[in-house]
């Protein structure tokens, strides 16, 4: 028990950290060159879980908060998922945050050319814990590079190239990651829409963890615009693909999930 009491304030700790970040107090605000943060409502019901063959649903929500400073950007956030149906009420909270260095930023120099835009040294660490079950949680550390494309028509396009070593619930050596991310803006009929996410293509883990495959794009609609309020409430759709869910071979996801965000 005490170790669980000491990793649960390790968690509310990095909750109040993203929800200090996301409402950006003008002692931060001053020291981002930019930034966006967000809370996400996601629900499905047709999750995926170890040894239960029933269809499982779900409430997810999901605190993320992102901001540029001098040398690079740093990334947050915070997922509870809340158990409704197909197996025992639990909570699960899962979160990753990440920082990377920008080499033109440090350098100060124009590294663009071409389609490609930056070039950076990423770190990271994600964290998840069954609230139900003492024993359970996962902890990961990534490090490597990412590289910042330039494209046309997105907002951002970045690839990171990642080392893993997974720590918990066992040590079971290093495999590799590998992430792109992006946000594509478009107009349909003068209202606005973005098509945005990232996907996981994730290494073998000797023998305890298969190759995984994770996807969750989103299909957003801005739709404060259309009464003059934009860029802060959204309603869309995120996909959910997951091959060899967990680690584990043959488990899969192919959920559609309801979503309404809020953008502050």
């Amino acid at each position: 028990m005490p170790n669980r009491y000491r990793l649960n304030r390790f968690y509310l700790g990095i909750v109040t950290a993203a929800l200090a970040l996301a409402a950006s107090p003008p002692c931060f605000a001053e020291f981002f060159d930019w930034s966006s943060s967000e809370i996400q409502y996601l629900h499905g019901s047709n999750y995926a879980e170890p040894f239960n063959p029933k269809d499982v649903s779900q409430s997810i929500i999901t605190v993320t908060h992102v901001h540029g400073w001098a040398y690079g950007r740093n990334f947050i956030f915070m997922d509870a998922l809340f158990t409704e149906s197909g197996q025992p009420s639990q909570t699960n909270l899962y979160g990753e945050a990440y920082s990377t260095l920008s080499l033109s930023k440090i350098s100060g120099l124009n590294l663009s050319y071409g389609i490609f835009k930056d070039f950076g040294a990423t770190g990271g660490i994600n964290l998840g814990e069954n609230m139900d079950s003492p024993q359970s949680g996962t902890r990961a550390w990534l490090y490597g590079v990412t590289l910042d494309f330039d494209l046309p028509g997105f907002d951002y396009f970045n690839v990171d190239f990642l080392r893993m070593r997974v720590t918990e619930p066992a040590d079971i050596g290093t495999s590799w990651q590998i992430t792109p991310t992006w946000k594509l803006p478009f107009e349909i009929a003068g209202s606005k829409w973005s098509f945005e996410g990232f996907a996981d293509f994730i290494g073998k883990k000797g023998d305890r963890a298969d190759r995984q495959a994770l996807a969750q794009p989103q299909l957003r609609l801005d739709i404060g615009d259309l009464w003059g309020n934009g860029n802060h409430l959204y309603l869309g759709i995120e996909y959910q693909y997951w091959h060899n869910k967990y680690g584990i071979k043959g488990l899969h996801d192919n959920v559609p999930q309801a979503l309404l965000l809020w953008k502050f």
